[in-house]
């Protein structure tokens, strides 16, 4: 049976493709567990297991403006590969900010 760490936040504040959650370590995955970010201009948005890596999601069309927003939910949205981060790519270069709750799986 797995077992999950306390969920922990960390602030979404990107301008381009990045890191939201770093690789955790051998056989430990991420699980977002809630989620909100405001996009500043219109663009699309996807969440990947590894940098460039495996869509954990379908691109998102944000307009500009635009508010995604995931409530809090214990069994979680998704999930990455083991030891691998949790990366949110975008299809441009203009500010993307909020805050990410997440658990580690293991």
């Amino acid at each position: 049976m797995a077992s999950f760490s306390e969920v922990q936040f960390a602030k979404i504040d990107l301008a381009a493709t990045g890191t939201l959650v770093a690789a955790q370590g051998a056989g430990v995955k991420v699980r977002v567990v809630g989620l909100f970010l405001v996009n500043t201009s219109a663009q699309t948005l996807a969440f990947n297991s590894g940098a460039s890596g495996t869509a954990l999601t379908g691109a998102m069309a944000l307009p500009a403006n635009g508010v995604l927003v995931l409530p809090p939910n214990n069994q979680g949205y998704f999930q990455t590969a083991a030891n691998a981060l949790l990366e949110l790519a975008l299809s441009g270069t203009t500010q993307v900010s909020g805050s990410i709750a997440w658990v580690q799986v293991s």
